[in-house]
């Protein structure tokens, strides 16, 4: 019965800001001196002047949330402040509710760090609802941040009972009620003009609140007391915006502090790219080329193109490309901001593998490709293509590599030599008294339509060591032998 109910998931993060930098503290390597010590004092200030996340040591210190600036300053010398980012914290939720968006389809940003996440149509999916919170306990405790939460039948009680910290998965509205009621009216997140005259009247918790007639609680109080109440009881929808898949991927990342080596951005990069596997993982797809902005000092930019042919979603391999490109990078100036962008991706296609094929390379061809055009550049690695033309020295050259091949008209002939000699060599007298010809001729005749026209006629010979040999004469030098290449 009551999981064919409508009921709320709310989640409460309540230090955001402060958490991303121990996450990001975590990855870096060694402190530099310009560095944050998160494990000194450490308090991030609104812009009133009061303490709003605090670390461990800064409570241990004796510093309590909402302190004053000063207060605070004369408890703890010691202390470093960091100033809240109020945009930062709602890229972070948005962020959030990403991840957790491949788990529940309906969630809803709220304006105090807070995600609502509707659980009805969810439990009968995973089979239950400690399945499915089990589930989301898993997400959220590898996303590294701390949180409240609560559920209820109402968004506005299950935010209430989350914000006090709560922390109760229950979907018995019974118990859920008798919560609520013992809710001090300081924490109920009534107006503050409401709040004074229920305190004027005597009355304690909500709970008190709820024992008078609501016509009389209306009459008395007015409009802000009824819309209140109707959101309480549920008697009134709450109206929620609920988010939608993030179309094109691009994040961006502030530094702790400025990074001068580019091996010190793997760490904040593996966030990054943590994020992007994310993101593919939600759509099936793989990533085929990224671009990774490194924002610097006085508005500077470099700009490194990340490219995998066989397409990956996984952070540990497009961190591997990204580290082969960094190690051969020189800053300009200091890092202080990441942005990846991913430029283009495709439907991720099941790799099936033969069950008898025994032991398989470290990596695939594609893999490969990728990892030397990484530590060499793109403009290094080739491959071996065939040209449209006759003559031997002009049929074949390189392009780049994995780039697609242009017809060839016509078929190539059988008799051909695994190696040739370029460029050819002429052939003496003594020598060619010692040849023995089987072959020939063929004849090739190229290059007319430019000007540069070419008259050969080839063999197919083998000397006195037992080489067999690919020999030519030009028609324009009839006498002399030329070697064009050797037979394997």
């Amino acid at each position: 019965m009551a999981a064919q109910m409508e009921f709320w998931l709310y989640l409460y993060f309540p230090q955001l800001q402060l958490d991303k930098l121990l996450l990001q503290h975590a990855t870096t390597q060694a402190l530099d001196k310009d560095q944050l010590d998160l494990t000194a004092p450490l308090a991030i200030v609104g812009a009133d002047h009061q303490l709003l996340q605090l670390n461990t040591a800064a409570r241990q210190a004796g510093l309590t949330l909402g302190m004053g600036l000063a207060s605070a300053a004369a408890l703890c010398h010691q202390l470093q402040l960091v100033p809240h980012q109020a945009e930062q914290e709602q890229q972070q939720l948005e962020q959030l509710a990403q991840l957790l968006y491949q788990y529940c389809a309906d969630i809803a940003l709220q304006p105090d760090s807070g995600l609502l996440l509707k659980l009805s149509p969810m439990l009968a999916l995973y089979g239950g609802a400690l399945q499915f919170w089990q589930q989301l306990q898993q997400v959220l405790q590898q996303a590294g941040y701390q949180y409240h939460f609560a559920t209820a039948q109402q968004p506005l009680v299950a935010r209430l009972l989350a914000q006090q910290g709560w922390d109760q998965f229950l979907l018995q509205s019974d118990k859920i009620q008798q919560q609520l009621k013992a809710l001090p009216l300081q924490q109920a997140q009534l107006p503050d003009k409401l709040q004074e005259q229920l305190q004027r009247l005597g009355l304690i918790r909500l709970g008190d609140l709820l024992t008078i007639p609501q016509a009389e609680l209306v009459r008395r109080f007015g409009v802000d007391m009824l819309q209140y109440l109707q959101q309480l009881t549920g008697a009134k929808p709450a109206l929620l915006q609920f988010i939608q898949p993030a179309e094109q991927f691009e994040q961006q990342l502030e530094l702790l502090y400025e990074m001068e080596r580019s091996d010190q951005l793997l760490g904040p990069l593996q966030h990054l790219f943590g994020l992007l596997q994310l993101y593919l993982q939600q759509r099936d797809q793989l990533a085929y080329q990224l671009e990774l902005c490194l924002l610097q000092r006085q508005e500077q930019q470099q700009q490194l193109q990340l490219h995998s042919a066989q397409g990956e979603y996984q952070s540990k391999e497009w961190l591997k490309l990204c580290a082969l490109q960094l190690e051969r990078l020189k800053l300009k100036k200091p890092v202080i901001q990441l942005q990846l962008t991913l430029k283009r991706a495709g439907p991720r296609y099941a790799q099936y593998k033969t069950l008898f094929a025994g032991k398989q390379q470290l990596y695939s061809a594609l893999q490969l490709v990728s990892l030397l055009q990484a530590r060499l550049g793109k403009e290094q690695v080739k491959s071996p293509c065939l040209h449209n033309d006759l003559l031997p020295e002009q049929a074949s050259g390189y392009a780049a590599a994995l780039e697609p091949q242009t017809a060839i008209a016509g078929h190539l002939a059988a008799i051909r030599p695994a190696f040739l000699v370029n460029p050819p060599l002429a052939v003496d007298a003594d020598q060619q008294q010692q040849l023995q010809l089987h072959c020939g001729p063929e004849r090739l005749s190229s290059g007319w339509w430019q000007q540069q026209s070419q008259h050969r006629d080839y063999y197919v010979g083998q000397n006195a060591q037992g080489q067999w040999l690919w020999l030519y004469r030009d028609l324009q030098q009839p006498e002399q032998l030329y070697l064009q290449g050797y037979f394997s």
